[in-house]
């Protein structure tokens, strides 16, 4: 028997008969995982406070191919973010951006996310529970650059030309005026927006935070957020690949 160690995030927690809790949540080594944690209620259990919602636990557990939801064994909690409690909304906006992580989240690209999250997480917690608009739109954008699916910022997605004036989503990102056609989400796509972009995805979180993006540059984040998980992304890059 084979048993995983690693780092896990718990995003979500789900009671389980009269005692026990599935935790969901993101892991270092394998990405998206349920661990259940018999008899945690429980005040004599050991494992009760080691592992909880928004924290870093190292859990020792072992995955079954045949089954989605794998017996935690050990769990010894390694750092908290006491901060993010101390508001309602910044604590909402938190679990938010994890459940994104939980809907997204690959294996492949897990260490990076995970690493991401965990930053996100520092950053709230030593600005004293504070999430302004910027980190929070900030780490949307860079969980889409880690999943692949975070367009070009600076050339028409079907010539190359830097001369953009557009934007479509489901045409793949900036358009300049002669490729544009009949997109009905096409949107002026400004300089402007493009560095505020850029800066969004190439910066660390205490820059970030600091920073004052437009409210046309987070709505287009958004958005992006919206058609990912809507799956309209991987449509659009099969027909590419045909």
């Amino acid at each position: 028997m084979k048993f995983t160690k690693t780092l896990f995030i718990p995003i979500r927690a789900i009671p389980f008969m009269e005692s026990s809790i599935i935790f969901h949540g993101i892991s270092e080594k394998e990405g998206i995982v349920h661990l259940l944690v018999k008899g945690y209620k429980r005040p004599k259990s050991k494992i009760r406070g080691e592992i909880d919602i928004l924290t870093v636990s190292e859990v020792l557990f072992y995955p079954k191919p045949t089954r989605d939801i794998h017996t935690v064994k050990e769990a010894k909690m390694q750092e908290t973010f006491p901060e993010i409690y101390r508001d309602y909304n910044t604590m909402k906006k938190c679990l938010e951006i994890g459940n994104i992580v939980l809907k997204t989240t690959t294996k492949e690209i897990a260490k990076s996310v995970f690493s991401l999250y965990r930053g996100l997480l520092k950053e709230v917690n030593r600005r004293k529970g504070e999430c302004e608009n910027s980190l929070y739109y900030g780490t949307l954008a860079k969980l889409l650059h880690s999943g692949g699916v975070f367009p070009k910022l600076s050339q028409c997605v079907r010539c190359g030309s830097h001369a953009v004036k557009y934007i479509s989503l489901r045409a793949g990102g900036p358009l300049c005026e002669k490729c544009v056609r009949d997109e009905d989400d096409k949107q002026n796509y400004s300089v402007r927006m493009a560095r505020e972009l850029f800066f969004l995805l190439s910066r660390d979180f205490s820059e970030i935070s600091r920073f004052r993006a437009s409210s046309e540059t987070f709505e287009l984040i958004m958005n992006m957020v919206k058609l990912h998980l809507s799956g309209e992304f991987e449509d659009e890059v099969e027909k590419d690949s045909v």
